[in-house]
């Protein structure tokens, strides 16, 4: 490759890393062509990047983009799923395709939320529930106590129609 392609390659790398909320390193040794495509087209549905990257390009990439701790992860093959939105996007992923990928797709490491994490990390937060579940938890907790207050004030007014409806007839039979 040319020092210029190369020059170009560092340069694109380092300000998508740069912006990124969060980066995972995998190893795709085993993993055939077209379910990395598969794969791929799913990072895309979740606006999630996708890159193969030599590790040296990656090395002085990660360098200029202020970011340390990867060196010891960037050996053998490697990819990248660059994530500029939800930082959990990318395990969701792969969480998710890990039928059909044999365990071959090894997650291992990770740029999340300003620090370099192992794949124990990366394995916890994948058991986590994503953020639109969150909010809908605490939206369903919130919701409960008012919900529960509405209807014993609708039962308390029920009871009490149903009092005055007895009153009534009541007055009509002494009449």
């Amino acid at each position: 490759m040319l020092t210029q392609q190369k020059e170009k390659i560092v340069s694109e790398m380092s300000d998508k890393f740069a912006k990124a909320n969060s980066i995972f390193l995998a190893d795709f040794t085993g993993i055939d062509v077209n379910t990395i495509n598969q794969l791929r087209r799913k990072f895309q549905e979740v606006n999630v990047e996708y890159r193969i990257l030599k590790n040296t390009l990656a090395k002085i990439s990660f360098k200029k983009a202020g970011i340390e701790g990867f060196e010891d992860y960037l050996s053998g093959v490697n990819s990248y799923a660059i994530s500029y939105e939800d930082p959990a996007l990318p395990i969701k992923v792969v969480d998710g395709f890990k039928k059909s990928l044999n365990g071959k797709f090894k997650m291992k490491a990770g740029y999340f939320e300003g620090e370099i994490i192992g794949p124990e990390k990366i394995e916890a937060i994948a058991s986590l529930p994503s953020r639109e579940q969150l909010i809908s938890q605490v939206l369903g907790t919130l919701q409960a106590p008012i919900s529960k207050f509405v209807g014993t004030l609708q039962a308390n007014l029920t009871k009490f129609i149903g009092l005055l409806q007895a009153l009534e007839e009541k007055n009509k039979e002494q009449k």
